[in-house]
């Protein structure tokens, strides 16, 4: 029997001995199960620490990931952008041409120049029609609406290009200069405008800032 026993029996008997050897006992368990609980919080706190680092690198590979396919779609835009409004000049050019009924070159020279319009509207609408996704409905709408209008234009313009003036009778010789100067005052006054509302919406679109009253 150890010392500190005996001596517990020699003041209390057995009931003190039973109650310290308790409380010992009580202590130890305690003690057994507060560094337990430490030992299984700091597990935690590691796991928990490894978890928001492994979320943090799987949060930064999609963002990456997602910046990518991002810098590849406004580069994708920007060059369909570059190019529909290559092809709308280029179609308005033409337009532009067939409708100054510049006709030194006579009925030939404006079939030349009518087929020349007919192609770059096709063209356009060829390369357009492939593309269009890649820019808003807005952007879409309105380049349909330009697009058309010269196209109106061109073919009533162009369907009278077959017939020889001098034998059209007055009423289709009337609508014959009707279709010319209409188309003429199109090209001249409202494509111009189209054509600049629609260069500033596509410089928007890659990123140039508009410019406002004050920066002119």
């Amino acid at each position: 029997m150890e010392a500190w026993q005996s001596v517990l029996l020699a003041i209390g008997g057995n009931t003190v001995l039973l109650a310290v050897l308790g409380w010992l006992g009580q202590q130890y368990v305690q003690g057994t199960l507060s560094r337990e609980l430490e030992r299984h919080k700091a597990e935690l706190a590691r796991e928990s620490q490894l978890a928001t680092e492994r979320l943090r690198h799987d949060l930064q590979l999609v963002a990456s990931e997602r910046q990518i396919t991002f810098s590849k779609l406004q580069e994708r835009r920007a060059t369909v952008i570059g190019d529909a409004y290559g092809l709308l000049v280029e179609a308005y050019w033409r337009g532009t041409e067939f409708a100054s009924r510049s006709d030194a070159g006579g009925e030939i020279e404006m079939k030349i120049k009518f087929g020349a319009a007919i192609n770059a509207l096709g063209a356009f609408n060829g390369f357009f029609d492939k593309n269009r996704i890649y820019l808003p409905e807005a952007v879409c709408s309105a380049l349909d609406s330009v697009i058309d209008e010269m196209g109106d234009h061109v073919s009533r313009a162009g369907g009278f290009i077959k017939y020889e003036e001098s034998k059209l009778p007055q009423a289709a010789l009337e609508k014959k200069f009707e279709a010319w100067d209409a188309a003429w005052k199109y090209f001249r006054e409202k494509a111009p405008q189209a054509k600049l509302e629609l260069e500033r919406e596509l410089r928007t679109l890659i990123g140039d800032k508009p410019v406002s009253e004050g920066e002119k």
